[in-house]
């Protein structure tokens, strides 16, 4: 089972890295409030010390990308995104279709989901970083 999830994890980040989130245009498209939200959460998920806080932040992260409308979102950790739009993805296909910069913030979200559930502070540190830099990436452009 472990092997799946660092399979899981590897793909994540490939994909990510092959997609790349070019053309994403965060101001323009009403996204900037969202993406900043999000690089907040994932950054103290990469900073924090305990698997607690870690996971906590990494639920705000997947919470402000999906929106409250998605299976994944948890409720019980809040929504650090209220008001700022309907989640990462919603807005993006709304406004883009899915396209390179949906399927990277998709892969984010799974990123973070499976970082979670190993409860492996390393890994949940690592997968904060990795969401932190790619989301940042996105604000950008």
């Amino acid at each position: 089972m472990r092997s799946v999830r660092w399979g899981v994890l590897g793909l994540a980040v490939v994909a990510v890295l092959a997609f790349g989130t070019q053309g994403i245009r965060a101001a323009e498209t009403g996204l900037a409030g969202e993406l900043k939200t999000a690089i907040t959460h994932a950054g103290f998920a990469a900073k924090y010390d305990t698997l607690q806080e870690v996971s906590l932040h990494l639920h705000h992260a997947i919470n402000c990308i999906v929106g409250p409308d998605d299976s994944m979102f948890d409720k019980a950790a809040g929504n650090p995104c209220q008001g700022q739009g309907k989640g990462i993805l919603p807005d993006i296909k709304a406004k883009m279709g899915i396209d390179p910069e949906y399927q990277a913030a998709w892969w984010l979200a799974h990123l973070a989901d499976e970082a979670i559930k190993m409860g492996d502070l390393a890994k949940a540190k690592a997968a904060g970083h990795i969401i932190e830099v790619q989301l940042t990436s996105m604000s950008k452009m």
